[in-house]
């Protein structure tokens, strides 16, 4: 590792205190005095470890940390001058916390018999004492840098409990997605192990997409985002942890808001219904099929898009008269964005502007749906609309079309061609038609 790398993963270490003490490790280790960096580099450590378990104890009241510490403290009352405690509670940590890990915690054995070497006058044959080289002293400091000085605290015993009683407490400030990614990130994610995180979105999977009460209830949308969270951070593992543990992960809901939510979701992430048993994707289907929620989002159920295209057009024509709002209309647009499906979204919405029952209805579709989305045709989704007029009298007929489609013409008349055939199309042809004096 070069020195400016050292320098740079120094700025990183959480603790301030520890980044001044690893400035005598990094001093003696450029000039030279290795023995002396090594021995610094253990006290370093050490330190970093029980300051983060005392950060645990003061942020989180966690009874794991504080045993651990009090433990320590016994042995310094005791003895104020015995060391025995140190690697002790490295061994505690890596027993009883995610602090480090197995790889991690083979490297602080390591330091402490590199350190013991360096501190204490065992003299070789030649009665020198020993020496550690260049190389060996900077693969202990990158190794302590990475697996421990660098990693804000985090604790597991207690934490999913804790963060949820969290989230539960903060609901009402983490109104959107944007807050909960930063608050969770910064407060929890940012300081965990993949292991923890993965054990959060367990939990959080069965308090959104199973479980029925009414505290789930209440906070469904959030856990849900905070799922979305975790998901983006590491979507292409969450297919390998679902496959590990299908079972569990397909123990879903048959119905309901969870079931709803579920569907919403793995729409956004097609890959992570595969690993589902068979029986889970049945209920999944069957949500699919029987609400709007689940036929709006359940288009991976339905193989592909243009398949759910097909579905959602005789829904929307059939006799089911479904009521779509600007969300989900925008839902239905972000499922791709090729300029091919911007025509299909520009046809359905078509589809449902044009089957308006009433003139009430009609104003309402334009207006909340067909208005803000005519950005979205081209020659052939025109062409779809203008016939879909034709066939609806409840569309032409009404007060206001003559204003509304003169709306709808002077955007198409911006990419259909100059001699384009209005008259092909009479009742539409009839309310914009502009003549001349």
């Amino acid at each position: 590792m070069k020195n400016f790398e050292i320098e740079s993963m120094k700025d990183r270490i959480h603790f301030g205190k520890t980044k001044e003490y690893f400035e005598e490790v990094l001093t003696s280790y450029q000039v030279g005095s290795y023995r002396s960096s090594v021995v610094m580099l253990w006290a370093v450590a050490i330190s970093d470890v029980i300051y983060k378990l005392q950060y645990l104890v003061d942020l989180y009241a966690d009874a794991a940390a504080k045993e651990i510490l009090d433990e320590v403290r016994a042995i310094q009352d005791e003895d104020s001058r015995s060391s025995s405690w140190e690697l002790g509670v490295v061994d505690k940590v890596f027993k009883n916390t995610n602090l480090i890990d197995s790889a991690e915690y083979e490297h602080i054995r390591y330091l402490q018999k590199q350190r013991h070497l360096c501190a204490h006058p065992v003299l070789r044959g030649n009665l020198e004492l020993y020496k550690p080289n260049k190389e060996t002293v900077r693969s202990l400091i990158r190794n302590i840098l990475e697996g421990l000085l660098i990693k804000p605290p985090f604790y597991t015993q207690k934490v999913i409990s804790e963060i949820l009683e969290d989230l539960d407490d903060s609901k009402d400030t983490l109104n959107t997605q944007v807050k909960v990614k930063r608050y969770i990130e910064s407060r929890y994610l940012n300081r965990m192990t993949d292991e923890v995180e993965f054990s959060l979105y367990r939990t959080l999977w069965k308090l959104t997409f199973k479980v029925i009460n009414d505290k789930c209830n209440e906070n469904r949308l959030l856990n849900l985002n905070v799922i979305r969270v975790i998901t983006n951070r590491h979507g292409a593992r969450l297919t390998e942890v679902i496959s590990a543990d299908r079972d569990y992960y397909s123990n879903i809901a048959a119905n309901g808001d969870p079931s709803n939510y579920l569907i919403h979701y793995l729409s956004m992430n097609p890959s992570l219904y595969e690993p589902l048993t068979e029986d889970a994707k049945l209920k999944i289907q069957h949500t699919s099929e029987n609400t709007d929620v689940g036929r709006i989002c359940g288009w991976f159920t339905r193989g592909d898009l243009s398949s759910h295209f097909d579905y959602l057009t005789n829904w929307i024509e059939g006799e089911l008269y479904p009521d779509i709002d600007d969300a989900q209309w925008e839902y239905v647009l972000e499922l791709s964005d090729s300029e091919e499906w911007e025509s299909k979204c520009a046809k359905l919405i078509s589809s449902y502007y044009c089957r308006s029952s009433g003139f009430g209805t009609a104003d309402a579709r334009f207006t909340d749906s067909l208005l803000p989305n005519l950005r979205l045709f081209d020659k052939e989704s025109a062409e779809y609309l203008l016939n879909k007029i034709e066939n609806n009298n409840q569309v032409y007929w009404r007060n206001r079309a003559g204003m509304d489609h003169k709306k709808v013409r002077a955007r198409f008349n911006e990419f259909l061609p100059a001699d384009f055939n209005y008259s092909a199309y009479p009742a539409f042809d009839k309310n914009t038609r502009i003549d001349e004096d």
